[in-house]
């Protein structure tokens, strides 16, 4: 099996009230946040969206691949991702559930192929797998200047 490219997502920081992503993407080169006279109270859940955003997009970018490998022509493919924050047992929040829903419109002769379809996702996709299975992430802080 080939080994797959690492990914790479930088973060910058610039004053108090923006933060820029880069993705090295070309179709999303980077992701900026800007909080700019926006009181500290109403910036919470940026991150949990994030997370949403990237699980509903790997999800339903999936299943329009799956879809559009077995001749599907897809009409449309909507979809959205809610989430719920829970305590653990040390009192951290953390994102407990995230329920993903998509809508996509096929032709009826193409019904058969979108229900297997539907049973290939029941196993998720790559962010969704990886979410449901755990992922170990290690950190280091490490300080610059004086």
């Amino acid at each position: 099996m080939a080994e797959e490219k690492e990914i790479v997502v930088e973060y910058r920081r610039e004053g108090d009230d923006k933060h820029v992503l880069s993705l090295d993407s070309k179709a999303v080169p980077e992701i900026r946040i800007d909080y700019t006279g926006i009181p500290k109270d109403a910036r919470a859940g940026t991150a949990q969206k994030l997370l949403c955003a990237s699980a509903l997009y790997c999800f339903a970018s999936t299943l329009g691949a799956a879809l559009a490998a077995r001749g599907v022509t897809i009409k449309s493919l909507t979809g959205r991702a809610v989430s719920e924050k829970d305590k653990d047992e040390y009192y951290r929040t953390k994102v407990s559930n995230i329920q993903i829903e998509v809508e996509v419109d096929v032709n009826d002769g193409d019904l058969p192929t979108l229900e297997k379809c539907e049973k290939i996702m029941e196993n998720g996709c790559l962010i969704t797998y990886s979410l449901n299975q755990g992922i170990e992430v290690e950190h280091t802080i490490k300080r610059t200047g004086k």
